[in-house]
Protein backbone atom coordinates (compact mmCIF):
# COMPACT_ATOMS: atom_id res chain seq x y z
CA UNK A 1 0.00 0.00 0.00
CA UNK A 2 1.34 3.39 -1.01
CA UNK A 3 0.96 6.30 1.32
CA UNK A 4 1.59 9.88 0.42
CA UNK A 5 3.07 12.05 3.11
CA UNK A 6 2.54 15.77 3.11
CA UNK A 7 5.74 17.70 2.58
CA UNK A 8 6.46 20.10 5.42
CA UNK A 9 9.03 22.84 5.30
CA UNK A 10 11.54 22.65 8.14
CA UNK A 11 10.86 25.09 10.97
CA UNK A 12 14.35 26.59 10.50
CA UNK A 13 14.14 27.21 6.76
CA UNK A 14 17.12 29.51 6.13
CA UNK A 15 19.56 31.30 8.46
CA UNK A 16 17.32 30.72 11.47
CA UNK A 17 14.23 32.06 9.71
CA UNK A 18 11.00 30.27 8.94
CA UNK A 19 9.89 30.13 5.31
CA UNK A 20 7.46 33.03 5.85
CA UNK A 21 10.12 35.11 7.61
CA UNK A 22 12.61 34.39 4.84
CA UNK A 23 10.12 35.45 2.15
CA UNK A 24 9.37 38.64 4.10
CA UNK A 25 13.11 39.33 4.40
CA UNK A 26 13.59 38.93 0.64
CA UNK A 27 10.63 41.22 -0.03
CA UNK A 28 12.19 43.87 2.25
CA UNK A 29 15.42 44.09 0.23
CA UNK A 30 16.06 47.03 -2.07
CA UNK A 31 17.10 46.42 -5.70
CA UNK A 32 20.86 46.47 -5.03
CA UNK A 33 20.51 44.08 -2.09
CA UNK A 34 18.39 41.78 -4.26
CA UNK A 35 21.08 41.80 -6.93
CA UNK A 36 23.67 40.83 -4.30
CA UNK A 37 21.39 38.06 -3.00
CA UNK A 38 21.02 36.55 -6.48
CA UNK A 39 24.72 36.83 -7.39
CA UNK A 40 26.33 33.39 -7.16
CA UNK A 41 28.62 33.00 -4.16
CA UNK A 42 31.59 32.11 -6.37
CA UNK A 43 31.25 35.41 -8.20
CA UNK A 44 31.07 37.26 -4.89
CA UNK A 45 34.30 35.83 -3.53
CA UNK A 46 36.01 36.28 -6.90
CA UNK A 47 35.23 40.00 -6.69
CA UNK A 48 36.51 40.15 -3.11
CA UNK A 49 39.73 38.43 -4.18
CA UNK A 50 40.12 40.91 -7.06
CA UNK A 51 39.74 43.83 -4.62
CA UNK A 52 42.25 42.29 -2.19
CA UNK A 53 44.72 41.54 -5.00
CA UNK A 54 44.45 45.12 -6.24
CA UNK A 55 45.18 46.34 -2.71
CA UNK A 56 48.34 44.22 -2.63
CA UNK A 57 49.36 45.70 -5.98
CA UNK A 58 49.30 49.21 -4.45
CA UNK A 59 52.09 48.23 -2.06
CA UNK A 60 55.80 47.79 -2.65
CA UNK A 61 56.26 44.18 -3.79
CA UNK A 62 59.05 42.16 -5.33
CA UNK A 63 58.71 42.00 -9.11
CA UNK A 64 58.05 38.25 -9.07
CA UNK A 65 55.19 38.61 -6.57
CA UNK A 66 53.70 41.51 -8.52
CA UNK A 67 53.83 39.41 -11.70
CA UNK A 68 52.03 36.50 -9.99
CA UNK A 69 49.28 38.82 -8.77
CA UNK A 70 48.85 40.30 -12.23
CA UNK A 71 48.69 36.79 -13.70
CA UNK A 72 45.98 35.94 -11.15
CA UNK A 73 43.94 38.92 -12.31
CA UNK A 74 44.45 37.89 -15.93
CA UNK A 75 43.17 34.35 -15.17
CA UNK A 76 40.07 35.61 -13.38
CA UNK A 77 36.94 34.60 -15.26
CA UNK A 78 35.70 38.18 -15.04
CA UNK A 79 35.86 40.33 -18.12
CA UNK A 80 38.73 42.78 -18.23
CA UNK A 81 36.29 45.65 -17.76
CA UNK A 82 34.85 44.12 -14.58
CA UNK A 83 38.35 43.55 -13.17
CA UNK A 84 39.21 47.13 -14.07
CA UNK A 85 36.04 48.40 -12.34
CA UNK A 86 36.78 46.85 -8.94
CA UNK A 87 38.67 49.23 -6.68
CA UNK A 88 41.23 47.99 -4.13
CA UNK A 89 39.67 46.96 -0.83
CA UNK A 90 39.80 49.73 1.80
CA UNK A 91 41.30 49.43 5.29
CA UNK A 92 37.97 48.51 6.93
CA UNK A 93 37.19 45.97 4.21
CA UNK A 94 40.67 44.52 4.55
CA UNK A 95 40.11 44.14 8.31
CA UNK A 96 36.97 42.09 7.53
CA UNK A 97 38.98 40.01 5.05
CA UNK A 98 41.76 39.39 7.61
CA UNK A 99 39.26 38.31 10.29
CA UNK A 100 37.71 35.82 7.88
CA UNK A 101 41.17 34.49 6.95
CA UNK A 102 41.68 33.46 10.59
CA UNK A 103 39.04 30.75 9.99
CA UNK A 104 41.15 29.12 7.28
CA UNK A 105 41.15 29.69 3.54
CA UNK A 106 38.12 27.52 2.67
CA UNK A 107 35.86 28.82 5.44
CA UNK A 108 37.00 32.40 4.75
CA UNK A 109 35.62 32.18 1.20
CA UNK A 110 32.23 31.20 2.61
CA UNK A 111 32.32 34.05 5.13
CA UNK A 112 33.16 36.96 2.85
CA UNK A 113 30.88 35.66 0.12
CA UNK A 114 27.95 35.36 2.54
CA UNK A 115 25.16 37.85 1.94
CA UNK A 116 25.69 39.82 5.18
CA UNK A 117 29.47 40.16 4.86
CA UNK A 118 29.47 40.80 1.12
CA UNK A 119 26.75 43.42 1.57
CA UNK A 120 28.97 45.13 4.17
CA UNK A 121 31.93 44.99 1.77
CA UNK A 122 29.78 46.55 -0.97
CA UNK A 123 28.85 49.38 1.41
CA UNK A 124 32.59 50.02 1.87
CA UNK A 125 33.47 49.45 -1.80
CA UNK A 126 30.53 50.17 -4.16
CA UNK A 127 32.68 49.19 -7.15
CA UNK A 128 31.95 45.54 -6.25
CA UNK A 129 28.26 46.10 -7.01
CA UNK A 130 29.14 48.09 -10.15
CA UNK A 131 31.18 45.13 -11.38
CA UNK A 132 28.27 42.75 -10.70
CA UNK A 133 25.91 44.94 -12.66
CA UNK A 134 28.42 45.22 -15.50
CA UNK A 135 29.55 41.60 -15.51
CA UNK A 136 26.20 39.85 -15.33
CA UNK A 137 23.55 42.29 -16.59
CA UNK A 138 21.47 39.51 -18.13
CA UNK A 139 21.41 37.57 -14.86
CA UNK A 140 20.23 40.43 -12.67
CA UNK A 141 16.91 39.56 -11.15
CA UNK A 142 14.56 42.45 -10.62
CA UNK A 143 11.33 42.52 -8.64
CA UNK A 144 8.23 42.78 -10.85
CA UNK A 145 6.79 46.31 -10.97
Amino acid sequence: MNTVETFRLPENYCNGRTYAEHCAWIDSLNEDQTIILHTPIGHRYSLVMIAVTKRFLTTKLPTETRLKLLEFLEREEASGFAVAMVQPICDDGYAIYREAQKLGAHKALDVYASWDVFNALVALNPSLLDAIKFRWPAHIWRKPQ
